[in-house]
């Protein structure tokens, strides 16, 4: 719904439980997607896979995208960094998503990564303890 104009494939497996705050953890997904969409190409692509992995869900969601270049990958994370094509007036936001997002999933014991990706695709993925 919020972007028609994308293709969207999911791959979740079923019956996925974490710990945790349920909200805060939503506004990590809400966050990864909204970038996602953002920062996509023109009739681009969402990709979402979740699964268990050992002892951990491991969420990713990946999208096309322009590369992100190497000085920007290093400090993606960083409170109110913004990339050289993010600071155009049609992409809103002040810096702190990826960063609050990173801080909620390591509250719950998790880590959230920026993927090493081949071109023309950006990709992270959120890794958190699951309920047994």
């Amino acid at each position: 719904m919020l972007a028609p104009h994308l293709t969207v494939r999911t791959n979740i497996d079923p019956g996925l439980i974490v710990k945790g705050d349920g909200d805060l953890l939503m506004q990590v997904i809400q966050n990864l997607f909204s970038n996602a969409i953002k920062y996509n190409i023109a009739d681009g692509w969402i990709k979402v896979d979740a699964f268990q992995n050992h002892r951990q869900l491991q969420l990713t969601i990946a999208n096309a995208s322009k590369e992100i270049l190497p000085g920007n990958r290093n400090r993606i994370f960083d409170r109110f960094y913004r990339g050289d094509s993010a600071h155009s007036r049609k992409i809103e936001g002040i810096g702190l998503g990826l960063s609050l997002a990173r801080e909620i999933v390591r509250a719950h014991h998790g880590e959230l990564m920026l993927n090493r990706v081949c071109d023309g695709e950006t990709s992270f993925t959120v890794c958190l303890p699951i309920v047994f």
